[in-house]
């Protein structure tokens, strides 16, 4: 750690610059918006500041101010981002870096890029587990699943988490550990809105993805199931590991995987958040309803998805609803296992998992100081 050695004039536009770079950089050798002074030689920004509103930034860029984009944690879509960006930055002259929690060779090998690119997936472990991040995903309590059963945790409101309710209520899968908060962001947070819900099952039933009785049941179920919050309030989501994660499989759903247009990027890129880092750190067992490919990639950083006792033939089906559909065709086979015992047997590989995820993050701990020292402040 080499805090307390930066000459250089610092700024942290969208207050996230500790997410990755807390350990390197002390709060007091950088300015935020509360304290605004001059132009700057360094600025830390937030995704939607750039591809939305860079015109707020500028008054404070010298000729030659570095403008970092860190969009660790918050690469969905990503994409939609990416094109904004190359925009931005074939048109502006300040010199651009791009951080970023996924494997970009394949755009990079194909555009012609402007700005200096970080990018891996061992970012995105070290994003969500160093103790300074703003999204830091705490176990400290060392709570690990140790009942027969499954969970499956859902925020936001979209198309295939309303798809997943509606098959597990049709197969008669109980609902006891699951949490389907459909909820819709706002400046406050997120809370349920039932015209956003309605809106989403109809434009379901309308793009023929739904059956009228389908619809039926969508509407008769009690919305928002919840376990964990207080839904009278605005929900902030907490990324801790709690008791709810004793099941031992986590039936996680990303919040994209491809059933809406824009999620797949023609250049197969694949990213993903602290969902699929949770059952690793929870010593579960996953099932992902994600992007094509994404099993691929966390098999390629080494960890063991259990294929055993898996068929991963619904990994690289591209529609949705049978995506899903194959999916809890695995987790009702699982069901009829004797989990508590299937994990007993096989402590070391959940351990092994678990462990995977602090190499990754040493990995992206030292990408990141060897890009800030090498590149940001040089």
């Amino acid at each position: 750690m080499l805090l307390g050695m930066i000459t250089k004039k610092i700024l942290d536009f969208d207050h996230q610059l500790s997410r990755i770079f807390g350990e390197f950089i002390n709060p007091h050798e950088y300015d935020t918006r509360e304290n605004l002074d001059g132009k700057y030689d360094i600025i830390f920004c937030h995704r939607d500041s750039v591809q939305d509103d860079f015109q707020s930034i500028k008054p404070y860029c010298n000729s030659d101010t570095k403008v970092i984009v860190d969009i660790t944690t918050e690469s969905g879509n990503l994409q939609i981002f990416l094109d904004k960006f190359k925009n931005l930055t074939d048109i502006e002259k300040f010199q651009f870096y791009l951080i970023v929690d996924t494997d970009l060779s394949n755009y990079k090998n194909q555009i012609d890029l402007k700005y200096i690119v970080l990018d891996g997936f061992d970012l995105v472990f070290y994003a969500f587990l160093n103790n300074s991040s703003d999204n830091f995903l705490d176990n400290k309590n060392e709570i690990f699943a140790n009942k027969h059963g499954f969970l499956s945790l859902n925020n936001s409101c979209r198309i295939h988490r309303v798809v997943l309710l509606l098959n597990l209520i049709k197969r008669n899968i109980s609902l006891e550990n699951c949490s389907f908060l459909f909820s819709t962001g706002g400046p406050n947070g997120s809370k349920f809105d039932s015209n956003v819900y309605n809106d989403t099952i109809n434009e379901l039933h309308i793009d023929g993805l739904i059956t009228d009785t389908d619809l039926s049941i969508l509407k008769a179920i009690h919305v928002p199931i919840n376990l964990d919050y207080d839904l009278n309030k605005h929900t902030y989501i907490i990324n801790r590991i709690n008791n709810v994660y004793s099941p031992i499989i986590n039936l996680v759903t990303e919040n994209v995987m491809g059933m809406t247009k824009g999620d797949i990027s023609p250049y197969e890129l694949i990213t993903f958040t602290e969902k699929i880092i949770k059952p690793f750190l929870a010593k579960q067992i996953p099932l992902f309803i994600a992007l094509p490919g994404l099993q691929t990639e966390l098999r390629k950083m080494g960890f063991d998805l259990f294929d055993d006792v898996i068929d991963k033939t619904y990994e690289s089906v591209i529609d949705g609803a049978t995506k899903i559909n194959l999916i809890l065709d695995e987790l009702e086979i699982l069901l009829k296992m004797d989990l508590v015992e299937f994990k007993n047997k096989n402590s070391v590989r959940f351990q092994n998992n678990y462990d995977l995820l602090y190499t990754l993050s040493k990995s992206g701990e030292n990408k990141i100081k060897s890009f800030l020292y090498d590149k940001i402040l040089k």
